[in-house]
């Protein structure tokens, strides 16, 4: 057992030693060893560019804005205002969506004209039912005129995870818009 711990130890003070070697040898190459400064200029010159901290998160917080050169207050202004083109685009976005569904509406009634027919339906939605069944209840019943148009509809304006489970009382008459509002009990 002695023996074996001899040649443990042994073969630890020989890794050191090596280790040690290597140390030594590879501080002697400190001239590599470029600070960042000098770096820069040679990175530039292979196509990268070179970003502060304050630059890359105003890059990220604004990746329309493709300018590394503004400074902090710059960016910080250039913030707050892209925030507020949000907002105005936001409530534009709720402007269009309410005009298409006005136009929706307005072409739902002049098919439900032309037809003379007004159907009523009380949809009965339960839990966890899924916006598909729900525009193909509403499709048997003559509701509207396209399953897939409908529960399309509900996806792409975020209505489909806001439905609730309840009898509704639906008509033909409706546009996608207020049925959507009724289905989510607005």
């Amino acid at each position: 057992m002695k023996q074996l711990v001899r040649f443990f130890s042994l073969g630890l003070l020989t890794a050191g030693i090596i280790m040690l070697g290597v140390v030594l040898i590879s501080d002697n190459n400190k001239e590599n060893n470029l600070s960042a400064e000098e770096l820069i200029p040679i990175i530039e010159e292979e196509g990268y560019h070179v970003v502060s901290n304050d630059e890359y998160i105003a890059m990220t917080v604004n990746p329309n804005e493709n300018k590394p050169e503004q400074n902090s207050d710059e960016a910080d202004k250039n913030s707050d205002k892209e925030k507020s083109e949000k907002k105005d685009e936001s409530k534009d976005k709720e402007k269009e969506v309410k005009e298409t569904d006005d136009e929706q509406a307005k072409k739902d009634k002049k098919e439900d004209k032309k037809e003379d027919e007004n159907k009523s339906y009380v949809l009965n939605v339960e839990s966890g039912m899924p916006t598909s069944s729900i525009s193909n209840l509403l499709e048997e019943n003559g509701i509207i005129d396209k399953a897939s148009d409908f529960t399309k509809y509900l996806e792409k304006h975020d209505y489909s995870l806001k439905v609730k489970a309840k009898e509704t009382k639906v008509t033909s008459d409706m546009s996608y818009y207020e049925l959507a509002q009724a289905l989510m009990n607005y």
